[in-house]
């Protein structure tokens, strides 16, 4: 059967090629599709044996609480079709990969995964798509990676979580807290002016009801685009996108403007206080 040519206007499944250019800087013929779910995939076609997807949303939160972040490791600690407790880790212990990650910025969250095994590239891309797409997030997840009340040893009660403790650490450093004052200082209108990892401060603000709304919000492929790469029959993998993951989605209008921030009508003399560990300076 012959190949299909994905140029400008041709229909494949329920995608639409929206533009297909090469691109000199990148080496690439880039394609960019677009689903009838609102998501957009963009292949980056190549000779290159090492295939890459990449998974993104666009999460422009209005608070300090950390949920992007907490959402991030939340995701991948179970789906629908993956009921296990952290697939991550059995991917990173099984497979073949050479690249398996996840970020959270300011304002989107990524989840990247390579291989040069087909077969392999197949099963992290399927964990991957059912994760963000259909997790289980139970709210023992939520607790795990977010933050819970423990009793310690001593009968002293304490805030725990992985997220929780891994900003309590990056708070600690006074660069960290210079750059958050700076941030929330000059953008205190826009997303960058809250800490997408999360305060430490304001993560035990978040419930578990507000963390089910922000999945169902922004985990929507109408605010997600897909990056493709590599040499890849891409038949194939829009088939696979589209009838595994895509085909139980409508497009939704999603509310996930970037907004700008207004100049200040007058200048701002700010001050913050950070405390320094014993014998600092």
């Amino acid at each position: 059967m012959e190949k299909l040519n994905f140029v400008k206007g041709i229909s494949y499944k329920d995608f639409t090629v929206e533009s297909s250019e090469y691109s000199e800087a990148a080496k690439s013929t880039i394609i960019r599709l677009k689903h009838k779910s609102g998501l957009t995939v963009v292949h980056f076609a190549n000779k290159c044996q090492d295939n890459m997807v990449f998974f993104g949303f666009r999460t422009a939160d209005k608070t300090a609480c950390g949920t992007p972040h907490i959402m991030e490791h939340s995701v991948l600690c179970g789906s629908e079709k993956y009921k296990v407790k952290d697939p991550f880790i059995s991917m990173a212990n099984q497979s073949v990969n050479t690249f398996l990650n996840a970020f959270t910025y300011p304002d989107f969250t990524g989840y990247p995964v390579s291989s040069t095994n087909k077969k392999d590239f197949f099963n992290l891309a399927s964990v991957y798509a059912d994760a963000v797409f259909f997790p289980m997030l139970d709210e023992g997840a939520f607790m795990q990676e977010g933050h819970r009340l423990e009793i310690g040893d001593d009968g002293k009660v304490s805030i725990q979580g992985v997220v929780y403790n891994e900003m309590k650490g990056a708070y600690s450093s006074a660069e960290q807290q210079l750059f958050d004052a700076i941030q929330t200082s000059l953008l205190p209108d826009t997303t960058y002016g809250c800490d997408s990892g999360g305060n430490p401060v304001s993560i035990p603000d978040l419930t578990y009801e507000d963390f089910l709304d922000f999945h169902k919000k922004y985990y929507h492929p109408s605010n997600s685009y897909i990056y493709l790469y590599g040499d890849m029959d891409m038949e194939e993998k829009l088939r696979f996108i589209d009838e595994e993951y895509l085909s139980a989605f409508s497009a939704q209008e999603v509310d996930s403007e970037l907004l700008w921030q207004s100049a200040f009508e007058e200048t701002h003399d700010i001050h913050k206080e950070y405390s320094i560990s014993e014998g600092e300076e």
